[in-house]
């Protein structure tokens, strides 16, 4: 330490921890179930925040005081595997938790003597050398008592975060009451590690857990887990795509639908990781059609989790399937913007071989389709009076040759090149 206490202070941080456990004591069984830290200095600002739940290895009891499920901690780590993330957010800090005792004889058990002495500030302590007559003990009771915002109780990271605060208010209480000396003689006790694991940041919050625990409870999840693990050869991804499309038309999936989608699965012998692979893949055609105005609206975005969740796939999976493909679409400028919005709902047909390329592959009739299904244009087989425009390779060698161009000129539809065409919606081709 500095001479100097107020230095040492400024330059301090503070861990502070609170948990959720079955019950009250880790020596009649009781286990860890929930644990923040958040890591805070002087100041009261914010460094670090780290919560997860835990599998306890047995039922989950107190269920109406933690609101923890037996479904929500499925997934979560066992202690054992976050305890390098704990140590590594508790080394060269002070422990800072309310009803400190409590805390530390769930700890000690768990970090296997990694810290010889645990030992640090207990809020609760604190309030009472800075209000001893008031007669509080609850968290909750003392944050209402220093007017702090305490949203919901029995959450660890909602109680870290109020302990925090309460923290803040306390220690400059206690500096005005009392010599700041005093408090870094008293209370700064630095939790000191040898070879200190490096964190690993191993954790699932409560709102994933939740997430994965209703996607789990899920008609279409159950019989997709009865699916093989040895995938057939042949995946069509078109034939599942097309009954899905149709299943997810009202943005319902009724258990028929469900079956159908399964028995399909089944016949082609797909395991369940093809089948997910295919279900990404929709919802990654949907988020490329929703992103060519380069903006998600609220509504696209409750889609998409509507979507996502009839098929299983989680939110942060989401999140990152949206990342992607926001990398992957070029940024149009905002004539193209217009110009697409004005093409909406017109429709198109192809004649004849494409040659344009996209990465040096040629784009053949079915990713045609796709690109302009994607951008809001309708695709239409055969030539009639609703076409808009007959897209060829070659429009300055036009000619009537072959039914679909004597219908065009007989109809008098607008014939493009393709690589107009491709530059009119926004598709970037490769030069040749």
């Amino acid at each position: 330490m500095t001479n100097d206490p107020i230095l040492e202070l400024y330059k301090h941080q503070f861990a502070i921890i609170s948990l959720e456990t079955t019950g009250i004591s880790p020596q009649h069984g009781d286990h860890l179930v929930e644990l923040a830290i958040q890591t805070v200095n002087w100041n009261g600002e914010l460094l670090d925040s780290y919560e997860t739940l835990i599998h306890p290895g047995m039922d989950v009891e107190g269920f109406q005081i933690h609101g923890i499920t037996d479904a929500m901690v499925k997934n979560a780590p066992s202690v054992s595997e976050i305890v390098p993330d704990i140590l590594s957010r508790l080394n060269g800090k002070t422990i800072v938790a309310h009803d400190l005792d409590f805390t530390l004889r769930f700890l000690q058990p768990i970090l296997n003597g990694n810290i010889p002495k645990l030992q640090g500030i207990c809020t609760l302590k604190l309030f009472n050398l800075v209000a001893p007559d008031s007669g509080l003990r609850r968290l909750k009771q003392l944050c209402t008592y220093y007017d702090i915002d305490f949203a919901v109780n029995h959450t660890a990271k909602s109680d870290s975060l109020a302990t925090a605060k309460l923290f803040s208010i306390l220690k400059n209480l206690y500096a005005q009451q009392f010599e700041i000396e005093k408090f870094v003689e008293e209370f700064l006790h630095v939790s000191t590690i040898e070879n200190c694991p490096k964190e690993r940041n191993i954790f699932i919050k409560r709102k994933e857990a939740k997430n994965i625990a209703n996607i789990q409870k899920t008609k279409l999840y159950d019989l997709l887990n009865r699916l093989t693990s040895n995938a057939g050869d042949s995946v069509p991804v078109r034939q599942y795509l097309n009954v899905l499309d149709r299943a997810l038309a009202d943005r319902i999936l009724e258990e028929k639908e469900i079956i159908s989608l399964v028995d399909l699965a089944n016949n082609y012998k797909l395991s369940k990781e093809q089948v997910m692979e295919i279900h990404e893949e929709y919802l990654r055609k949907l988020i490329r059609i929703y992103l060519l105005d380069e903006i998600l609206t609220n509504a696209e975005m409750d889609d998409l989790h509507l979507v996502a969740d009839l098929l299983c796939i989680l939110p942060k999976e989401l999140d990152l399937l949206i990342k992607y493909e926001r990398t992957k679409i070029p940024i149009t400028t905002p004539g193209i913007q217009k110009q697409l919005k004005s093409l909406t709902g017109k429709s198109v047909c192809f004649s004849g071989h494409l040659n344009c390329k996209i990465n040096g592959k040629r784009i053949d009739r079915e990713l045609a389709q796709q690109l302009v299904k994607e951008r809001g244009l309708i695709v239409k087989r055969v030539v009639s009076k609703n076409v808009n425009y007959l897209i060829t390779a070659h429009a300055d060698q036009f000619s009537g040759k072959g039914r679909k161009n004597r219908k065009a000129m007989e109809y008098h539809v607008n014939v493009i090149d393709e690589n107009i065409f491709w530059e009119m919606i926004g598709v970037v081709v490769d030069k040749e």
